[in-house]
């Protein structure tokens, strides 16, 4: 056999070899075409729709009406990924099934027991993006949620914009709100959802003239409610500062808690001497609390050198201090705030560590301490940037109550 022939043989052996299926690829690199995608959460029988961008192999992004959460440490294994979500302790994991879908589960770790949704993806073919910045009618609810039970019963108001079918916006509640949440109101029935790593949340209800009846409201696969609402655009909430109160003002505000080394500190008059202290009770697994931070973070910056201090209080899903507080400080990490986190326990214990105050009722809340150590605003909750301008007002009003105490503090120096 000639050189010629020879060559022509191996060449030949190369393709065949190639071509068996257990002669592994010798680039194992998924090609997901980029683009935008829809992940459907499997929560029993109900899919919740979520957006995806995919604008490399290793930087997807999720989106929730204008929020985009960058998810910038997408890593393979194969044809296998992992996702661990930014600021909250969850993660996505799964398989790239073809070149435009891919599957897999979405784990929470800051639970207790094992907490898994799985869920499909599918390119959009159409590649088209809905416009988010032309609204057309601003419809704005009055809602009840858990109408039937006396203990769940809640009340909300739905405060959305809709171009065409298409409608974004949230539900505010006396405890928060539900942050970005997008979908479809085609006149007879409304869809919302959203995903932002810690909460998977859906909501659905028929509409017929002024009324949405028949509503269910699931958050992952351990929630679900009834929900119904009519419009009113004069629906109001009880005042986030009237829900809590210092039960008798000659109880000593003073508490316990542990620092990020896990030593008991005790907070008294002293540590508030002379300056404006804000003491939040926040979570980790809590968005409403993380959007607080990041407010609180600009408060900060502006005021620390003027007399403002902030004290973060942890209550964490777990009440094991270690990892609990691990994930606290790395949370605080990436929001690159400033200031120390203190642990209080676990997630139902706040006004055990809290006996002056009356029911604490949501995270977050903020208690502001003037330079005498009273108490002088306790406030449930906290309207974040889906709400637009309640969000706006909650900041500009909490941000005027601080600097009046602040000019006093600096006033009596």
């Amino acid at each position: 056999m000639n050189l010629l022939h020879r060559l022509t043989a191996f060449i030949i052996t190369l393709i065949v070899l190639s071509s068996c299926n257990d002669v592994p690829r010798i680039d194992n690199t998924p090609a997901l075409l980029t683009g935008e995608y829809t992940i459907q959460f499997h929560v029993g029988e109900t899919d919740i729709p979520v957006r995806l961008t995919v604008h490399t192999p290793n930087q997807w992004s999720i989106h929730n009406w204008t929020e985009r959460i960058m998810l910038d440490s997408v890593v393979f294994n194969g044809n296998q990924f992992h996702i661990a979500m930014p600021l909250f302790n969850t993660a996505l994991d799964g398989m790239i099934d073809s070149d435009t879908t891919f599957t897999g589960t979405w784990t929470d770790h800051s639970r207790d027991s094992l907490y898994t949704v799985p869920f499909t993806a599918k390119i959009l073919r159409s590649g088209v993006t809905k416009s988010t910045n032309l609204h057309v009618d601003t419809l704005i609810y009055e809602a009840v949620f858990s109408p039937d039970s006396p203990d769940d019963r809640s009340n909300a108001i739905g405060k959305f914009y809709l171009q065409d079918k298409h409608v974004v916006g949230t539900f505010m509640t006396e405890s928060g709100d539900y942050r970005f949440l997008e979908g479809t109101h085609t006149g007879e029935s409304i869809q919302l959802s959203t995903f932002d790593g810690t909460h998977l949340f859906y909501f659905c209800a028929n509409v017929q003239n002024d009324q949405l009846s028949d509503g269910h409201f699931y958050s992952g696969n351990h929630w679900q409610e009834e929900w119904f609402g009519k419009l009113n655009s004069g629906a109001k909430l009880r005042n986030p500062d009237s829900l809590t109160f210092v039960k008798e003002e000659k109880i000593p505000f003073t508490f316990n808690v542990k620092n990020i080394a896990g030593d008991t500190i005790v907070f008294d008059s002293t540590d508030f001497a002379g300056k404006i202290t804000i003491v939040q009770l926040f979570g980790s697994w809590c968005p409403n609390c993380t959007d607080e931070s990041v407010f609180l973070k600009d408060l900060y910056k502006k005021y620390h050198s003027s007399g403002l201090e902030i004290v973060p209080i942890a209550f964490e899903r777990s009440d094991e201090f270690a990892p609990a507080m691990s994930f606290v400080k790395e949370q605080f990490s990436q929001l690159e705030l400033e200031y120390e986190p203190y642990f209080g326990g676990k997630k139902g214990t706040a006004s055990e560590v809290f006996p002056m105050l009356s029911k604490i009722l949501s995270y977050p809340t903020l208690l502001i301490v003037d330079q005498h150590g009273q108490i002088r605003k306790i406030h449930t909750g906290f309207y974040g940037p889906g709400t637009g301008d309640d969000y706006v007002r909650n900041c500009g009003e909490l941000t005027h109550f601080v600097e009046s105490l602040l000019t006093g503090a600096t006033s009596e120096k």
